[in-house]
């Protein structure tokens, strides 16, 4: 990831990159995955003594490079004011597909995987996963998933996961699709 920050006074820029395994998204309820990935790249006020005297800038966030994997981390749990630990069931819009961009270029994604916690707690419940058949490609159109549930297996399709997840997901794998100038999105899901 590439963070810039600029002086709201002057202007005066500066760069730096940093690596990251995961993205933390806030939840945007009843919002899209992809909404919640452009709040994150959204620019942010803060704080900062610029050598110009101003006193706030804004950083942004872009990606510098394009990963193979995006492992996106939805932000389920929070602190209530008494210090709680509280889990957040709000649903949201699970795609297939998402697009990135990047310094470099736009990348197109597709969901592999997905690591939900069912419970109503952030002290209880269960993590489940679901994931691409191992033999399904991207695009195929049979879109077999499996369940896993501890010793459980059972088969499942990638439309059903979007929409039985959406208040549990916690988080997402998407692969980067290889030939991304061959692909055009379904935009049915």
């Amino acid at each position: 990831m590439q963070n810039t920050r600029t002086c709201k006074s002057c202007g005066a820029q500066s760069t730096r990159q940093e690596d990251f395994s995961n993205l933390s998204l806030n939840l945007a309820p009843g919002g899209s995955v992809q909404q919640m990935l452009q709040d994150y790249l959204m620019e942010t006020e803060l704080d900062f003594h610029c050598e110009c005297g101003g006193n706030k800038s804004g950083q942004q966030s872009t990606f510098a490079t394009l990963p193979k994997v995006l492992m996106l981390h939805l932000k389920r749990f929070q602190f209530t004011p008494f210090l709680q630990l509280e889990k957040l069931s709000d649903p949201i819009d699970l795609y297939r597909e998402l697009l990135v961009t990047s310094a470099q270029a736009d990348g197109w994604y597709s969901l592999a995987s997905v690591i939900s916690h069912l419970g109503s707690g952030g002290n209880e419940g269960h993590y489940v996963s679901d994931g691409m058949h191992p033999d399904t490609q991207l695009d195929d159109p049979a879109d077999l998933w499996l369940a896993f549930n501890d010793t459980k297996v059972t088969e499942s399709t990638g439309a059903a996961v979007c929409k039985q997840r959406q208040r549990t997901a916690y988080v997402l794998f998407y692969q980067r699709r290889v030939r991304e100038q061959d692909y055009q999105p379904d935009t049915r899901l």
